[in-house]
């Protein structure tokens, strides 16, 4: 891992692997140390893949003023430019998907390839499910590690995956972020809306989501789809939130096909 300063911030990367660059960008709260080990392995098999530490997160500077997805999306710029990458295909989760978007949107010369997973255009653009309305209701807005887990995996899937969830719980602890910063994603989460501007994505896209997905419900995904130019949805029927970890087999193998067929 290395870090280097880019719009005014210093940001933790790591780049593993050759060949077309790959820029992987995770949700809020989150950094890389989240990527599951088999994800990063067949990411990287063709592609020079790239991870970050969003501001906020892991071990990239943790500014204590406000800043929104599109400051974030120009960090990512600011990276490319300093790691000498023209143009890299782009994967987001979560809120790496509102900063994916907002790449595509406003830089597109920069994006190749675009993946979206279980993201949204704007949190208000669907009504929440009842299970994120009682959620949003809590007084304590620090996340444990437990509470994570119940974001992005149903209770029978912890209980029959422990090895994963054990080995997950085990990254998500090496450098958490403080609430400060767990607040501005929230904010900055909340205020992204990008819903009458999704139809200037030129980039091919292709839209990953969980049907069961309780944190942005799948017409978010619909909206999407319904609004970026030639775009492809995939739905994984039985899995929420954490769709990309929980069907991580079947979703690198549409990933590999969507990366990998010439224009």
């Amino acid at each position: 891992m290395k870090k280097i300063f880019v719009n005014g911030v210093n940001i933790c990367y790591e780049s593993i692997g050759e060949g077309p660059p790959l820029i992987g960008l995770t949700g809020k709260d989150s950094n890389m140390d989240w990527w599951h080990p088999a994800i990063k392995e067949t990411l990287s098999e063709k592609n020079r893949f790239v991870m970050l530490d969003h501001r906020g997160t892991g071990r990239s500077d943790a500014p204590t003023e406000a800043y929104s997805i599109s400051d974030m999306a120009k960090d990512v710029i600011g990276l490319m430019n300093a790691l000498d990458i023209e143009k890299a295909h782009i994967l987001g989760q979560s809120m790496g998907g509102m900063i994916a978007q907002e790449l595509a949107i406003e830089f597109p010369s920069r994006v190749g390839k675009l993946i979206l997973c279980s993201t949204t255009c704007g949190v208000k653009r669907v009504p929440p499910s009842l299970r994120m309305l009682k959620w949003l209701m809590r007084k304590n807005v620090a996340f444990s590690p437990q509470d994570t887990l119940n974001m992005l995996y149903s209770k029978t899937y912890i209980q029959e995956h422990p090895a994963m969830i054990a080995s997950f719980v085990a990254r998500m602890r090496i450098a958490p972020s403080n609430p400060r910063s767990m607040e501005i994603h929230k904010q900055a989460s909340k205020s992204f809306d990008s819903y009458r501007r999704l139809g200037r994505i030129s980039a091919q896209t292709l839209i990953i989501h969980g049907e069961d997905d309780w944190v942005f419900r799948q017409k978010h995904a619909r909206i999407l789809n319904r609004h970026i130019p030639d775009s492809q949805l995939i739905l994984f029927p039985h899995a929420g939130h954490g769709v990309f970890a929980q069907e991580h087999r079947k979703a690198l193998g549409e990933i590999r096909r969507f990366i990998d067929t010439d224009d």
